[in-house]
């Protein structure tokens, strides 16, 4: 019995940008097969089996204007709640669900971080009270001078920067394997076309 459990809680997952015959693979667990999917979640995050996360920014977009509607409606005057305040609460409600997926949004594609940007402008703009054709670039301007807030894109570097330096500080293997083996690829790129300085 604990056997087909196991098989029965498994799943396989080819991950490829291109469709394969052996996609649909015969992998079997104490002779039970193990079912092919075309996503998985794990650690409550969805992988497709392209990695392009498409599904991921839909569902993190529909999270994200959830929580969004709270803070239009909080922004209304008869709250009385103040700008700062607000900004904080767009970092707890909203912030914390682009935290919590930083390790994947950092192979988005562009144009999924602006999907994501635009939640937080919509927010910067209901906070402020910013008309709703104001620039992007003045929205980024005042979330940051105002309520401190980066931009999506900018909000990763800041987590990949300190996820990094966190785990050199304290000698993590793989990280430092992976830094090492970053620079040796960025080095040996600059080798190959050596320049007169």
């Amino acid at each position: 019995m604990e056997n087909e459990d196991i098989s029965e809680k498994s799943c396989s997952v080819v991950f490829s940008r291109y469709k394969k015959e052996s996609d649909d693979l015969n992998l079997k667990i104490y002779g039970n097969r193990i079912v092919s999917q075309k996503e998985i979640k794990f650690l409550g995050i969805k992988f497709d089996s392209k990695l392009n996360f498409n599904i991921l920014v839909d569902e993190i977009k529909e999270r994200g204007n959830k929580r969004l509607n709270i803070i239009k409606i909080l922004s209304n005057k008869k709250w009385g709640l103040n700008q700062n305040t607000l900004g904080n609460l767009h970092k707890s409600l909203v912030g914390s669900i682009l935290d919590y997926y930083f390790p994947c949004l950092n192979s988005f594609l562009e144009n999924n971080i602006k999907k994501l940007q635009a939640i937080q402008n919509t927010a910067v703009r209901s906070i402020l009270k910013l008309k709703y054709d104001t620039p992007s670039s003045i929205v980024h301007h005042e979330a940051f001078n105002k309520l401190e807030l980066l931009t999506v894109s900018n909000r990763l570097f800041e987590l990949s920067e300190r996820y990094v330096g966190t785990g050199l500080s304290h000698s993590i293997p793989l990280v430092e394997r992976l830094v090492k083996e970053y620079k040796e690829g960025f080095e040996s790129r600059y080798i190959e076309y050596p320049t007169p300085l």
